[in-house]
């Protein structure tokens, strides 16, 4: 009887474990989940999310800005923004919402810069 509750229990515990696992999967699976911010001069931006390699990602946000942007970041399974500021300084982040993400580049770049504004930011999971 012991051994059975025992298989039972493992056997419950490996569902849940699965269930959870699923939640957490996003469209890339359960590997990484690429995007990548970029800006450039002129007011030149691109985003991606939900690639499976960074590569592919770094590439679709440099043909969204049609390959002017001069700054790219890269990041997975999270949100990302690059904020800019008028003497052209810049700050980007990365955190698990946007608005974090918004806010931590915010800071950045006001550390570099004045009159911040956030430009492009992008989510993957």
């Amino acid at each position: 009887m012991m051994v059975r509750t025992l298989r039972v229990a493992a056997v419950t515990a490996g569902v849940l474990l699965g269930l959870v696992q699923t939640g957490h999967a996003g469209q890339c699976g359960y590997e990484y989940c690429w995007g990548a911010v970029a800006v450039g001069p002129g007011g030149a931006y691109g985003y991606s999310n939900s690639w499976g390699s960074e590569q592919g990602a770094y590439d679709s946000a440099m043909s969204g800005c049609q390959y002017d942007c001069t700054v790219i970041r890269t990041f997975y399974n999270s949100c990302a923004a690059i904020a800019v500021a008028d003497n052209g300084g810049w700050g980007w982040a990365y955190e698990r919402n946007r608005e974090l993400a918004e806010s931590s580049a915010m800071s950045y770049c006001m550390d570099n810069g004045f009159n911040c504004q956030v430009k492009v930011w992008s989510c993957s999971f």
